[in-house]
């Protein structure tokens, strides 16, 4: 991910809207991360503006990255929220895929029984989506609300890490919500990336939890859902991808997901049986949501 200077970001508080002073929680030598005491989310600080993210991800992230993510080694992880979304909602229906990159993940879901379509702002995905038959919708026409109440499922697949604001993108789609419809997120877990902060130094991989702009917590992410309408029903460890989606430093890349998949997601679900779903510790974890007031 680009660094971000001072002239291209600004300085706003938590997206929970507490007043509390933030907390210091780590530096790079180009970032700078704090922390709500309120909620827990750790972000980075000052926080980059909606402009600069649009321009970015229009133009360079696909180079960077969108690329990358549109490998096969990505498969486990749509696989794993086609799951999730399988044990509270049936097709068939309608699901939006908000970020849907190359639309791998809308393919699969097409293949499952749904009638899919996602958003996109880098170019070049949204072009290799339409390649695939997907139907790509412009971000700024469903701002205006035209599809609003229409999705039975809107999903957001690691988007919230790199949004300008996570309360206004989870406000949106919950409007986007049919009645009765879900929400589910895929993020990475600031919980453990954090906790394994020290460990990563010995590789020389300290900096990869500072790709991102928000590091969430379970805790972090259900307070912002629910400050956005939505009540959880469900969260739990997300499956990892097969492979580095960072084409920088192979070797410690694929060193650190190979102790990823053999080692840390095997106990990560073990601790997560144990104490029946409280612990979520794997490296990403998924959340499911419906609009407060609704039922299943």
């Amino acid at each position: 991910m680009t660094t971000l200077s001072d002239h291209q970001a600004v300085g706003l508080g938590c997206p929970c809207g507490a007043n509390e002073p933030l907390g210091e929680a780590f530096q790079t030598p180009t970032r700078r991360y704090v922390r709500c005491p309120v909620c827990d989310l750790v972000f980075l600080k000052p926080r980059p503006t909606r402009d600069t993210l649009e321009e970015y991800f229009q133009e360079d992230y696909d180079g960077d990255y969108g690329e990358v993510e549109a490998s096969d080694d990505r498969q486990p992880v749509f696989q794993s929220v086609v799951h999730h979304l399988s044990l509270y909602r049936s097709p068939p229906g309608t699901l939006l895929d908000i970020g849907c990159g190359d639309g791998e993940f809308l393919v699969l879901c097409r293949d499952a029984g749904w009638s899919g379509s996602g958003v996109e702002l880098s170019k070049r995905a949204a072009m290799r989506a339409a390649q695939k038959s997907v139907t790509v919708l412009s971000p700024h026409m469903l701002e205006g609300g035209e599809w609003a109440q229409h999705f039975d499922v809107v999903t957001l697949i690691n988007v919230l890490e790199t949004v300008a604001d996570p309360v206004i993108m989870l406000r949106q789609a919950m409007t986007l919500l049919a009645p009765g419809g879900l929400v589910i997120v895929r993020a990475t877990n600031g919980t453990f990336h954090l906790s394994m902060r020290a460990p990563a130094r010995w590789i020389g991989s300290q900096y990869d939890q500072a790709f991102h702009w928000y590091l969430y917590s379970a805790r972090a992410l259900t307070v912002l859902m629910e400050g956005a309408g939505l009540t959880v029903i469900s969260l739990r460890n997300s499956k990892p991808s097969r492979g580095p989606l960072s084409p920088v430093h192979p070797w410690f890349s694929q060193l650190k997901w190979t102790l990823s998949r053999s080692v840390l997601w095997p106990l990560s679900q073990i601790l997560y049986y144990v104490t029946s779903g409280r612990l979520v510790w794997a490296p990403s974890f998924e959340i499911i949501a419906q609009r407060s007031g609704s039922s299943l």
